[in-house]
Order: structure tokens, then C-alpha cells, then sequence
């Protein structure tokens, strides 16, 4: 079965593939393809996820029972008790961590999961709402949805308006390095950050990247976008030099690009520098600013998440929903 990434990296080089056919001044019969010489394909790298499938673990993915709820629960707290539900906001772009199944059309992803853990201890369905990934804080702040899981990072900025969760991350190296795609053709002109003086750089609006973009890239031209399939986009027209990514994301969109992009942290091992920032160890959820309490249940679910060990051979859960996400995505897991 076809990968889902590759699926969608075909898709995008299709796209790019029918604007340059459709700009070109010449007819076809007056045009001679060159022949292209045969070569053998590289062989791709095999990773065999042998543990409970995603659907299997999303069926059943356990709940919290240590945790204690206030006598007079308040706010967003009371409200989603009230209600029965736990509205939560993603921007699906981001595999493992959350992605749409492009079959069904359901997002999926180990954060989706944490979600669905969460909404299980509480004893509430969960509404996913997708948006853009600028958006989520943005719903947050307005009340829309109760809790933003988008694979955020923390940033001072972050933790001075919304009430972020404790960190948490699926293995000991995921969301280690942040670093910066350019196409392959290119390789030679990048030996470090400072090359990119000049360049058109693409971040997400509101993400890390955007951060590590504007504070490292002396001289660069940060252009926001607002979805990652965008971004691809963009660096495959030759519209922007590069893109900012997690090292994960883009080691796995190079990997599966035939070699049209290469990841600069993999290929020469250009990252950002992440000791700048006293960024929590992994990702972090965000709750509306003042919501102290119904954070302070969210982080007692999660230490009883993260805490859960041995659910398949040596693995602990949320690691068994991090390596199950990326077998349903088709992406080699971070680690491997």
C-alpha cells in the first residue's frame, strides 16, 4: 500500500508539474524529449511497525484514574463537564503527531490520541475542530474550543498568554532539532545559517519556525503560510529557497520527495539553536489564559499518560500512539 506522504508529495510535484506544462510557449510536436537515461532506484528505507495498529489503540486507548476533580469545578473545566464534550482545535498538517486520512477523511495522529485519552478520563466525547494552525490560539482565546493540540512548541510569548500544559514527547529524541529544506540542487550553496541572507525562507504563521526564522536568519525574508503542504509547495515552484521544519517532518518529506528536497539538518547537519529558548522538553497543549484549574487537571491526566509504561514489550503508551501514528501516516518514526 502507497504511503500517504508519498501520496501526498506526488500530489503536490502533479501540481507543480501542470503549471510549468501549462506555461509553456511551445507545441508539443515542435519539441524533441530528450530520452532519460536509466537509472536504478534508490532503494527506500523499511520500517515495520509490529505493535497494535492505530485503529486498535484508538478503539481502546485507555483512560486516567489518579487524577482528582475540584469539589466546585469552574470555567472551561465546569463547561466541558456540563456539556459532555472536549472541543479541541488542530491544524491536521503536522504527521505523526496529527494528519487526515485521506481515505476516510478523519484526523488522526498520537496527538489525537492524547486528546482522546484525556476526553476518556473525563468522560466526555471529543469534538476535533480542524483550522488553520495560526488559528488555533486564536480559538482558544475566543472560546471556540477548550484546548489547542497542534504540536505546539513553548515560546515566552505563548506562556504569557495562554496556559500551556506540562511538555510531553513520544521518544527521548522527538522535536530534538529544528532545521531548514532546501531543493537539492541547491545543497551546495547552504553550509550554515548564515548563507540564507537574502533568501525567501517559508515558516507557519505562529509556529517555532517562525520564531527561529526571524531570530537566526540575519537578512533572510520570512514568508508566513499558513499549512506545510503549502510550504512543499512553494520550495517545489521555485517560489521561496527554503522551508523551516522540525527535523522529523523533514526528514520525512525529503525522504519521500525523489529527491527533489533534502533536509540540511540530515545532509550536513544544519539546525537551529535551540539553546536560545527554555523550551519545555516536547510539545505542550494550550488553554485559555486564567484557566489555571482545568490546566492543572490536564496535567494530572497527562503525568498518568506518560507515566503508563510496558503497554507493548518495552514501549509505554504514548510512545505505542507516537509509533502506531507514524505507521498510519506512513513516516519513519523520529528515533528510527
Amino acid at each position: 500500500m502507497k504511503k500517504n506522504l508519498k501520496k501526498l508529495i506526488a500530489m503536490l510535484m502533479g501540481i507543480v508539474m501542470m503549471f510549468a506544462l501549462v506555461s509553456c510557449g511551445k507545441k508539443q510536436e515542435d519539441v524533441t524529449p530528450e530520452p532519460e537515461p536509466e537509472t536504478d532506484p534508490e532503494p527506500t528505507e523499511e520500517w515495520v511497525w509490529e505493535g497494535p495498529k492505530y485503529d486498535v489503540i484508538a478503539a481502546d486507548c485507555g483512560k486516567a484514574t489518579g487524577f482528582t476533580l475540584p469539589d466546585a469545578p469552574e470555567g472551561v473545566l465546569k463547561k466541558v463537564l456540563d456539556s459532555g464534550k472536549l472541543v479541541i482545535g488542530t491544524s491536521p498538517d503536522y504527521p505523526a503527531a496529527e494528519f487526515v486520512d485521506p481515505i476516510t477523511g478523519d484526523i488522526k495522529g498520537n496527538e489525537m490520541l492524547l486528546a482522546q485519552y484525556i476526553a476518556n478520563s473525563l468522560g466526555v466525547e471529543l469534538v476535533i475542530e480542524a483550522m488553520d494552525f495560526s488559528g488555533v490560539l486564536i480559538a482558544v482565546d475566543t472560546g471556540k474550543i477548550d484546548l489547542g493540540i497542534s504540536g505546539f512548541g513553548w515560546k515566552a510569548d505563548r506562556a504569557e498568554l495562554y496556559e500551556l500544559s506540562d511538555g510531553y514527547s513520544a521518544t527521548s529524541s522527538n522535536d530534538a532539532h529544528h532545521t531548514i529544506v532546501v531543493r537539492a540542487g541547491d545543497l551546495d550553496k547552504y553550509n550554515s545559517l548564515a548563507d540564507f541572507k537574502g533568501k525567501v525562507v517559508d515558516a507557519q504563521a505562529g509556529s517555532l519556525q517562525q520564531m527561529y526564522v526571524e531570530d537566526q536568519l540575519e537578512g533572510a525574508e520570512l514568508q508566513l503560510i499558513t499549512s506545510l503542504d503549502q510550504g512543499i509547495l512553494d520550495l517545489l515552484a521555485n517560489k521561496v529557497d527554503a522551508i523551516a521544519l522540525d527535523s522529523t517532518t523533514a526528514k520525512n518529506y525529503a525522504e519521500n520527495s525523489n529527491g527533489q528536497i533534502v533536509s540540511l539538518y540530515v545532509e550536513k547537519e544544519i539546525e537551529f539553536d535551540l539553546s536560545l529558548y527554555d523550551d519545555f522538553s516536547g510539545n505542550v497543549m494550550a488553554a485559555k489564559k486564567g484557566e489555571t484549574q482545568f490546566m492543572s487537571v490536564i496535567n494530572q491526566i497527562l503525568a498518568e499518560l506518560l507515566s503508563t509504561e510496558n503497554y507493548w514489550q518495552d514501549k509505554g503508551l504514548y510512545a505505542c500512539y507516537y509509533y502506531a501514528a507514524c505507521d498510519e501516516a506512513g513516516i519513519l518514526p523520529d528515533e528510527e
